[in-house]
């Protein structure tokens, strides 16, 4: 691609990429003339888009393409037929909305959940996605075991030892229960 003016052929070709390469040049030609019928403010949105999709990794591209053409074609960038001046309108609107999305992606982690960790010695190989999950368990068993304890220590030894003796399983009067039921009713603050 030569740079400077941008070309509709190539945004045309852009488009239809993904495409087999039996079918593209008949489909080309046709993304090419419908992107001929787009309204001015359209072509301008297509051709800013195009420019700054190009200026993202590979696999962002698409993303960032279809992104800043809604952003453009949401603005309405036509200057009322002035075409130049819509398309230095998009372009600035594009290279500010790129600089923004660039600045979130550095941010953003770049790992997909279901690559691996590591070579997998023995079976399938851990992911990060396993990872998480296991990460996540661990922290709910810890988080609750904390909370368990907090509870426990503000229960007074009589309700202890009726709370002792359910978690064992063994069987509790009514004088136990209602002591319970009263405890908690009393107590909110304590078991929330």
């Amino acid at each position: 691609m030569k740079h400077g003016k941008i070309e509709y052929r190539q945004v045309a070709v852009w488009l239809t990429r993904h495409i087999g390469d039996e079918e593209r040049e008949g489909e080309v030609d046709r993304a090419l003339e419908a992107v001929k019928t787009l309204p001015a403010e359209a072509k301008a949105a297509l051709k800013a888009a195009f420019v700054f999709g190009l200026k993202a990794p590979r696999q962002e591209r698409d993303d960032l393409f279809q992104e800043l053409f809604l952003k453009l074609w949401e603005a309405k960038t036509a200057l009322q037929g002035a075409n130049t001046g819509a398309d230095k309108l998009a372009y600035a609107i594009a290279r500010c909305d790129w600089k923004n999305w660039w600045r979130a992606f550095k941010i953003r982690q770049h790992y997909s959940l279901s690559e691996p960790v590591g070579p997998g010695d023995e079976g399938p190989a851990l992911t990060y996605g396993d990872l998480l999950v296991g990460e996540a368990e661990f922290e709910e068993r810890v988080n609750g075991k904390i909370e368990a304890e907090r509870i426990w220590a503000k229960l007074p030894q009589h309700i202890k030892a009726i709370v002792r003796r359910k978690l064992l399983g063994q069987k509790t009067n009514a004088t136990d229960r209602l002591d319970l039921r009263v405890f908690a009713e009393r107590n909110p603050h304590l078991i929330m």
